[in-house]
């Protein structure tokens, strides 16, 4: 069976409610004294804009943006196509999903912006890190609990034998 607008809304929707959940997840962390301050839309900001993206500025918001674009729209979008191909229960295709993108985000495109899985210069590059799979973590488990219900027509089915 082929997706449905259906399928691509409630996919969107679960994007973006899992990226604002872990975008508030990620300012809300340097609260917690052993956290480290993880400001993606600074991070996203910097190399897009070609300024410092401080705080609330232009350059910041752009990131911001792209922050929500890639992780409330553009990964949704794949993931309706990918959700066949996965296993297990819904939120457990998002996590699988989300681990995916957890790593071909760290290897491919943040090492290209000059960031990349274990920061030299980080304060606490193996929190970074940790920090940075448990929130794809949280994010692949609501996406695919929500998006999950509207997919699962997309399954494979055995063949009868």
């Amino acid at each position: 069976m082929k997706p449905d607008r259906h399928d691509f809304e409630r996919t969107i929707v679960g994007g973006l409610a899992a990226t604002l959940i872990v975008a508030v997840l990620m300012y809300l962390a340097p609260l917690i004294p052993a956290l480290p301050n993880i400001d993606m839309a600074a991070a996203l900001g910097d190399p897009i804009s070609g300024h410092v993206a401080l705080q609330f500025t232009m350059a910041w918001w752009i990131g911001l943006g792209a922050f929500f674009v890639v992780g409330g729209v553009l990964s949704p979008l794949i993931f309706v196509y990918a959700f066949a191909g996965l296993m297990g229960s819904a939120w457990l295709r998002g996590v699988e999903w989300a681990v995916f993108l957890w790593v071909v985000g760290g290897v491919g495109v943040m090492t290209g912006m000059g960031l990349g899985f274990n920061e030299g210069h980080a304060a606490h590059p193996v929190t970074s890190v940790l920090l940075t799979l448990a929130a794809h973590i949280i994010y692949g488990a609501v996406l695919g609990q929500i998006a999950g219900g509207a997919l699962v027509h997309l399954q494979h089915k055995p063949a009868a034998a």
